[in-house]
């Protein structure tokens, strides 16, 4: 099926019980999400229950939980599936979608992102073969709470130092902790580093450090799959760091959740123009 760019972020059709509409497909979501308005229409309330994750400058957020009779991705189709309920249009730029897809939806069922091509396909036995024996299959590190997922990847800065990611299709940028500025060579005081300073959403204070680095970033164990001189943003958060859309549509990616692993291939279709970052969710 293909994808279509808002601004940074991935949007897919899906179907949730009876209605097409259009999700964002978030590796970093964790859960599950549907807007309060589709909710109401396809009849699924809060039940009581509430599920609370963690953004990535450590604040804990909690999201009423609900059940859809169905959720339809592609020709995959789930039953009574749990779904966090929000209220994503009292958020500027998310009016074009519905909900987030996360990872949870792919436990067991591979992906493969194609953002040369823009599709994202839904693989079977076969097909993930395939694109094992073409590209490099690195292991990841899966965490799984009750209906929600994350999935981490390690990478090798320029030093040799490794460090672990989240793989965040739902960012724009490659994000890393501050304090590994100085093992990427980058001085956050210098004249030339961009500083903003902002209140989030959830009301948290935040200052953010904008920089290009000097070497590669690339995944440990397959080097060859690297991006070089990022563009790099940097922030106290709870990881190593954050890659998103900037570093992974560079390649060709498949999550294969069952098996511990993702496969990096190279894109095999003409490389598309950037997506039009002017509009949508930021």
């Amino acid at each position: 099926m293909a994808f279509e760019y808002l601004k940074h972020a991935l949007t897919v059709p899906v179907r949730v019980a009876d209605i097409q509409t259009r999700f964002i497909l978030d590796t970093g979501i964790g859960l599950n999400l549907i807007s309060k308005s589709l909710a109401a229409r396809v009849g699924c309330r809060p039940d009581g229950s509430t599920f609370t994750g963690q953004r990535m400058s450590g604040q804990a957020v909690t999201i009423p939980l609900g059940t859809v009779s169905s959720l339809q991705i592609g020709e995959h189709s789930s039953r009574e599936t749990r779904v966090g309920i929000f209220d994503m249009h009292a958020m500027a730029g998310l009016e074009q979608v519905e909900g987030f897809l996360s990872l949870t939806s792919f436990r067991t069922l591979p992906v493969t992102i194609d953002y040369a091509a823009r599709l994202v396909i839904l693989d079977d036995g076969a097909s993930l073969a395939r694109r094992a024996k073409r590209g490099s299959s690195v292991p990841v590190q899966i965490e799984y709470d009750d209906c929600s997922t994350r999935l981490l990847l390690r990478l090798d800065l320029p030093t040799g130092r490794v460090i672990t990611v989240e793989v965040d299709t739902g960012s724009e940028s490659v994000i890393l902790d501050q304090s590994l500025a100085a093992d990427v060579g980058v001085d956050l005081h210098d004249q030339s580093v961009r500083v903003h300073e902002g209140t989030d959403e959830t009301g948290y204070e935040f200052t953010r450090y904008f920089a290009r680095m000097d070497g590669d970033i690339s995944v440990t164990g397959a080097p060859r799959y690297h991006v070089t001189a990022p563009d790099v943003m940097f922030q106290k958060i709870i990881y190593d760091g954050l890659v998103g859309d900037r570093f992974l549509r560079s390649f060709t990616t498949t999550y294969d959740l069952a098996n511990e692993r993702m496969i990096f291939s190279d894109a095999l279709t003409p490389t598309l123009p950037e997506p039009d970052r002017k509009m949508g969710v930021s």
